[in-house]
């Protein structure tokens, strides 16, 4: 989901935000997705920038927001 997304949302800003060199992966296998989950569940807005570059010194890309 991009910002824009985001601001469909309605959404103003995210409350927390994950910084990763890894893809995100949406299964319960993985840490940033339980996460995720369980922050969202409690109603928190949750956002994720991931590495698309596939570069590990370069993070960078769209933000990645995530919310039901």
């Amino acid at each position: 989901m991009s910002v824009a997304e985001m601001r469909e949302r309605g959404w103003d800003a995210i409350d927390v935000l994950f910084i990763t060199g890894d893809a995100y992966v949406d299964h319960p296998s993985f840490a940033m997705a339980i996460l995720g989950r369980v922050l969202e569940a409690a109603g928190f807005r949750v956002g994720s920038l991931l590495n698309r570059t596939g570069d590990p010194a370069r993070i960078g890309g769209a933000l990645a927001v995530r919310g039901c």
